[in-house]
């Protein structure tokens, strides 16, 4: 059986920061949570493991990892020029570089309308008043799905 890492939310949060960097664009904290939290995904449904150990919360604009969001909420709105070499795995390496480059583009409220579709992780969890986990399982069926169907509506 082959051995996997799963990180904590902020190093893979450096690693989208270094990827971001090597393409050429940078991201704000909120582009930071929405993506880390689609690398989640995607690990949870390629590779059935989860990337980060970090819960996964649902926060009134989307998906939330809590320590990300602290670690770089003095940034504001800005962008996050500051890099920390941290290097996960190959494969998921190879998810973080492949979310920068075809889904770095995106702005943060972009990425925001994207996790909040109807069926969506957050959907499914959020009351409209209280931060609640999203399971790991709600993830993942949900990457899964997309997945298989090859679209990406809702992320």
């Amino acid at each position: 059986m082959k051995a996997y890492h799963t990180y904590s939310a902020v190093d893979v949060a450096w690693s989208l920061l270094k990827h971001a960097k090597e393409q050429g664009t940078c991201f704000s904290n909120l582009q930071l949570q929405k993506l880390t939290y689609v690398c989640h995904g995607l690990s949870l449904a390629h590779f059935q493991r989860p990337l980060v150990v970090d819960d996964v919360f649902a926060w009134k604009f989307g998906p939330v990892v809590p320590s990300v969001y602290f670690r770089f909420k003095s940034y504001g709105s800005s962008e996050i020029t500051e890099q920390c070499d941290v290097a996960l795995d190959q494969e998921s390496e190879s998810i973080v570089k492949d979310v920068v480059s075809q889904l770095g583009h995106l702005t943060g409220p972009q990425l925001v309308d994207l996790t909040h579709r109807d069926g969506s992780p957050w959907h499914q969890v959020w009351d409209g008043t209280h931060q609640k986990v999203i399971p790991d399982y709600l993830i993942q069926a949900h990457y899964s799905q997309i997945k298989q169907s090859g679209r990406t509506a809702s992320l």
